[in-house]
């Protein structure tokens, strides 16, 4: 099975880039104007990558707790993706707040841990 999420993995990656290529000749096309297709492409980016990372870690042998971490990041991603296809109100007010709260989350983790591995450290 975790081969089958790797390929999986791979395939939301070259998506990913893809659509990074996407919106880069968007901005060529249209001198740097916020366009549609920028947009779309940029929020798409950012839901292929998530998925690609979720599938990547689930194709890994690793302790549940570090892929459910991980898990939370690619969530994030795609919820911000994701965001960018509806219109302002409760829903992604609620979205937004909860990316932020995973990345901070996430990154906090990350200093606590960096932290910790340093002999002066203040934990």
């Amino acid at each position: 099975m975790s081969t089958v999420f790797r390929w999986f993995s791979m395939a939301l990656l070259a998506s990913a880039v893809g659509a990074v290529a996407t919106l880069l000749i968007s901005d060529v096309l249209s001198p740097m104007q916020p366009t549609a297709l920028h947009f779309h492409a940029g929020a798409l980016a950012f839901i292929l990558i998530g998925a690609s990372f979720i599938a990547l870690h689930f194709s890994a042998r690793r302790p549940w707790n570090q892929i459910f971490k991980e898990f939370f990041l690619g969530i994030a991603f795609i919820l911000w993706g994701s965001e960018q296809f509806l219109d302002p109100g409760l829903l992604v007010t609620i979205m937004d707040s909860l990316v932020v709260i995973i990345f901070v989350s996430d990154l906090s983790l990350v200093i606590v841990g960096r932290l910790k591995q340093n002999d002066k450290c203040i934990f």
